[in-house]
């Protein structure tokens, strides 16, 4: 709602003084004229043409500090009139931001709903034939990765134990397993890249960098979903993944002990 004008302007204030100063002017002229008793004298007792000379003082001088605080009363009008499209203006922008967010809502709960899914249809079997689905299925997933890495490296002689050389054999694993099972978490990861996209588009277009999408996005994954994403954008399998750390700061949450520096950091030791 538009808030109603409670001080003047200096324009209308200039305006109320000039119309203020030519009441008192009139009001003098009709004293220095002595037009009181003009009025009832004889017309041929009359000096001069007093009334003649009276209109020509009012039209000199109070005429023109009226038509003087005219001007300023309509540049007052006009200031005031700016202010109201002004404060309409950030009312419409309140009105489309609430739209906006409206519209992005209803998008943004469709997605986590698909994302929901995608995760839901993630399946796996061990070598005992146990289900691992849902968000147990990251949780296979790192422990086969982690598993292999561990009894690769810990069949290697000391000579051969390097950050280099384990960082690489890291990657291998990493890489031989998410291949694997790329075809079905594919659905998963492009759902997820799309999902934060649009967040990014919402974010520059509403310039809300507080924006609580991302927040509560990145509140749903567990340590073993992080695990996932930031090897895959670590070894650049998705290069769409490759901003998610710079733009939201994806892993803030994520334990470093799951992170490969600190998994090679451990087998060195």
């Amino acid at each position: 709602m538009l808030k109603p004008k409670t001080n003047l302007s200096r324009y209308e204030i200039a305006g109320y003084v000039l119309i203020l100063t030519g009441i008192l002017v009139l009001v003098w002229g009709t004293v220095k004229f002595n037009l009181i008793r003009e009025l009832y004298l004889d017309p041929a007792e009359r000096k001069g043409d007093v009334f003649g000379q009276f209109g020509e003082f009012v039209g000199g001088i109070v005429g023109s500090l009226w038509a003087l605080a005219g001007v300023f009363l309509f540049f007052a009008t006009l200031t005031y009139q700016k202010r109201e499209f002004e404060l309409q203006r950030i009312e419409l922008h309140k009105t489309q931001k609430i739209f906006q967010q409206q519209n992005f809502s209803t998008l943004y709960i469709s997605f986590i709903n698909k994302h929901n899914d995608a995760i839901n249809s993630l399946t796996a079997y061990d070598i005992n034939e146990s289900v691992w689905s849902g968000t147990n299925f990251f949780v296979f997933l790192q422990e086969k990765v982690l598993t292999s890495f561990v009894q690769k490296v810990r069949s290697l002689t000391p000579q051969e134990k390097n950050a280099e050389t384990l960082h690489n054999l890291y990657k291998e694993y990493f890489t031989y397993h998410f291949s694997f099972y790329q075809s079905s978490l594919n659905p998963y990861l492009k759902n997820l890249s799309v999902l934060f996209k649009l967040i990014q588009r919402y974010r520059s277009e509403t310039e809300d960098e507080g924006e609580y999408y991302s927040f509560i996005t990145k509140a749903n994954f567990t340590q073993s979903e992080l695990f996932l994403i930031y090897h895959v954008m670590l070894f650049n399998l998705l290069p769409e993944f490759s901003y998610f750390q710079d733009t939201f700061d994806v892993f803030e949450d994520m334990l470093e002990e799951y992170k490969v520096e600190s998994i090679v950091a451990g087998e060195l030791k």
